[in-house]
Parts: structure tokens; C-alpha cells; sequence
């Protein structure tokens, strides 16, 4: 996913734009892929070619280069120089022919990822001559501004697959779905939990849960990280795919209820991501991998009576109500939903 840097929607006028994606990947091994402009026919869905002028070997401030660019049957050719170079932080470049500067910017964001952040400024506007090309065959400045956003977007997802390509995070699984990263907690993480369990509308129905500080937060995620060091399964952090921002966590942990060991099922989100498909999408995602990875285990999710959302969530994915293990917890009783064979049948009975 990618974000832009306006409120308004596109204008004919000139706006600047920002996407940024999280790759699972050092930043090293993603200043590799990024700083090197003969690179962007690998990711770019416009760039075909790119050549270094001058004899030039090497990328510095200075060095010019020229693209080679198609846009469905439209060619055209561009000259750009760097304009700046920060090695393992920034390459950014101006265009010649409309004055735009294009820029990658590299942030470490602990654990092993880099945020990538792609920039498009004006800060001169854009050339009469550029402007009049675009209102002439790209449909025109706003309609050309969308296919650079979204070109923007295939660019860094394109930049994340090489960089994350047959890696894991830490050894441990990073879950995709079509909208979604599931990866596992780091300690990093503990600010953006805080602010989910933290917020007394996501724990409404179990509000021994809930977080009064970040002390209290860290030594969450502390045990969460143990938790998978031992089981080799646990929590994930669920993110929005390319986002670095934390919108809920999912996953399971080992316990005893009612004398039997279970993996106790959990699914919780930012306020703000509800009514997405989020939680279904996770949940699925996390039971089909415990199923895969654990296929002995009995997965439980406990739920308080009036959370209609989370019984839907939990019947979604395939769980069926388990009475046996119904149970007072903190809170009040918790009526169970388990994959146990023949569970289906005692709720009948």
C-alpha cells in the first residue's frame, strides 16, 4: 500500500507525491536494489531503459543518465542528473525535460526492515513543454499525476519481492494475503500496541486487557517474543501490505483450559480498521498456517457473549462452538469455538 502527501484530490496543477513501502529486509541489502538507477526498468512499469552518460561508472552527485519510458504505445526519452546521494539513505534526481525531482529515501525500521519512501517534487513547477506534452497524449496533468501514483506504488512493491525473495524475518514466518503482512512482534512494536490496547473501545468486552503504558506494553511484546522463541508460533503484528504502521495483532499462544492444552486464539484491531474484512482475512490467514504447522493442536478462541463480531469472525473461520470448554474467565464466561473434531455435534446435543 502506499500513501500520498495531499488532501485534496488531483488537481491540473502540479502536486507533489509520496509512497512509501516496509521491506523485511536490512538496509544494506535494500540500498542495493534502490541506489542504482540503471536498476528502475526492473521495477519501473514505465522505465525501459536506463543509461549513464559521460563515461560514467558509478552513481554521484553529478552523473547524468538518460530513460528510455513507454506508456502503453507512447515513447519518450528523458535525461535526468542526481542531484543528491547519501549512500545507505537518499538518491534523488532531476528530470530535465519538466523539472520534476524524483527520490528514494531509506529508513532503518528495526528488526531487519527498511522503509522505502518514493517522492515526487516540483519544486519549480513543471516546464511549459512538459506541461503541454501531457495535456496533449497523457490525458492530461491529473490523469498522468493517478498513473504516476499507482507507478509508484508497483515500483516499491517490486523493490520489496526482490529484497524479501526466499527470506523470513528472523527465521521466523511473515503471513501475506492479498491486503495484508502478518509479522512476527518486535520490540519496536510495543508504542503501536499500546495504542491498540490501549484504547478502551478494542478491549470493551475484555477490559482486563488493557494497557495504562508503555512499561506495560514492552513487557507484552517481551513475552510475545518469548513465546515464539519457545513454540516457534505466537502473535503476529498485522500491517496493512507496504505499511509499517501496526493495525492490530493475531495469532495464537499455548494454555490449559479446562484441562486441555489448547492454542488460544486471538484476533484484535485498531478501531479504525473495523468493518475491512481485516479481522477475517487475519484470522484465516493465521489459522490455515497453525493448521499446516501444528495439525495435532486444538485451536480455541474464547469469546464473551455479546462480541457478536469476534463469534462471527471465529465461525468465518471455521471454528464451531465447543460448550466442553465453555469457562469463567477475568471478565466474565467465555464461550468457547474450537476445531476439535465432533464439537459441532455436543453443541447440538
Amino acid at each position: 500500500m502506499v500513501t500520498v502527501s495531499r488532501e485534496e484530490p488531483f488537481m491540473p496543477d502540479i502536486h507533489d507525491l509520496e509512497a512509501d513501502v516496509l521491506i523485511h529486509a536490512p538496509l544494506s541489502r535494500v540500498w542495493e536494489v534502490v541506489s542504482d538507477p540503471r536498476r528502475l526498468p526492473e521495477w519501473s512499469p514505465q522505465v525501459r531503459s536506463t543509461t549513464l552518460l559521460d563515461g560514467a561508472a558509478a552513481i554521484a552527485v553529478g552523473v547524468r543518465f538518460v530513460n528510455d519510458n513507454a506508456h502503453g504505445e507512447l515513447t519518450w526519452t528523458t535525461h535526468s542528473e542526481v542531484v543528491r546521494y547519501s549512500p545507505g539513505t537518499e538518491l534523488a534526481f532531476r528530470v530535465d525535460e519538466n523539472w520534476l525531482i524524483w527520490s528514494f529515501t531509506l529508513e532503518a525500521a528495526g528488526a531487519g526492515r527498511t522503509r522505502v519512501i518514493q517522492r515526487r517534487e516540483a519544486p519549480d513547477g513543471i516546464s511549459d513543454y512538459a506541461q503541454g506534452l501531457t495535456e496533449k497524449y497523457m490525458g492530461g496533468t491529473a490523469a498522468f499525476a493517478q498513473t504516476m501514483f499507482e507507478g509508484m506504488h508497483q515500483t516499491l512493491e517490486g523493490m520489496r519481492a526482490a529484497c524479501e525473495s526466499g527470506r523470513r524475518e528472523n527465521g521466523l514466518p511473515v503471513l501475506r494475503t492479498a491486503r495484508l503482512c502478518l509479522d512476527p512482534p518486535q520490540t519496536e512494536d510495543a508504542a503501536q500496541i499500546l495504542e491498540i490496547a490501549g484504547d478502551p473501545r478494542t478491549v470493551e468486552h475484555n477490559p482486563s486487557d488493557r494497557l495504562f503504558g508503555l512499561p506495560e506494553a514492552k513487557e507484552l511484546v517481551d513475552r510475545w517474543i518469548r513465546h515464539w522463541e519457545v513454540n516457534g508460533y505466537g502473535y503476529w503484528c498485522v500491517r496493512e501490505s507496504g505499511r509499517s504502521r501496526v493495525v492490530g495483532y493475531c495469532g495464537v499462544k499455548s494454555m490449559t483450559v479446562q484441562g486441555h492444552r489448547v492454542l488460544n486464539l486471538i484476533c484484535r484491531l485498531r478501531p479504525e480498521s473495523w468493518g475491512r474484512g481485516y479481522g477475517t482475512e487475519a484470522t484465516r490467514t493465521v489459522l490455515d498456517w497453525v493448521r499446516r504447522s501444528q495439525p495435532d493442536e486444538t485451536i480455541l478462541a474464547r469469546i464473551r457473549p455479546k462480541n457478536s463480531a469476534s463469534r462471527n469472525v471465529a465461525l468465518k473461520a471455521g471454528l464451531v462452538r465447543d460448550p466442553a470448554l465453555d469457562e469463567d474467565g477475568e471478565d466474565g464466561i467465555d464461550l468457547s469455538f474450537s476445531n476439535r473434531e465432533r464439537a459441532s455435534e455436543r453443541a447440538e446435543s
